[in-house]
């Protein structure tokens, strides 16, 4: 079996999440929304790979923090099943506005929103996230009411 590693970053400013969707000639989920991010190269560390792949999908500098959430999924793909484990990691802006100057044509991205926390479940989200994005909301919603 072929595994790889991704990360996703949850970055969340002034009660709204940093979100991506698809665009319509992505071959697995066209047209979802998910948070951003995407798998690890082979030369990076674990905090590179992650502001990468922020920069090149939404042009943002962040701060790579703690792990969220872990799970994992399998792809089919043209080389037989792939198995991606991915982290979720709570993620700080440094610096940048977002831009789709960055992207790689293969990210088959759309746009990138800040989706209201309370809008973040009502979207159409990639299968494997959904149960991520309800601990990011739950939790950021419940510290929000402390």
């Amino acid at each position: 079996m072929n595994f790889q590693f991704a990360q996703k970053a949850v970055v969340i400013q002034d009660g709204a999440l940093l979100m991506v969707r698809k665009s319509a000639e992505d071959p697995h989920n066209p047209n979802r929304w998910e948070l951003p991010g995407g798998r690890m190269k082979s030369h990076e560390s674990i905090d590179e790979h992650l502001c990468r792949e922020i920069w090149e999908e939404v042009g943002l500098k962040v701060a790579p923090g703690r792990p969220l959430s872990i799970w994992s999924w399998t792809m089919n793909g043209g080389s037989g099943a792939v198995t991606v484990v991915a982290v979720a990691r709570a993620c700080d802006v440094l610096d940048g506005t977002i831009t789709e100057d960055n992207r790689d044509e293969d990210d088959y991205l759309a746009e990138s929103e800040w989706v209201p926390l309370d809008a973040v479940l009502g979207r159409d989200v990639i299968p494997s996230q959904e149960h991520v994005l309800r601990e990011i909301v739950a939790a950021s919603l419940l510290g929000a009411s402390r």
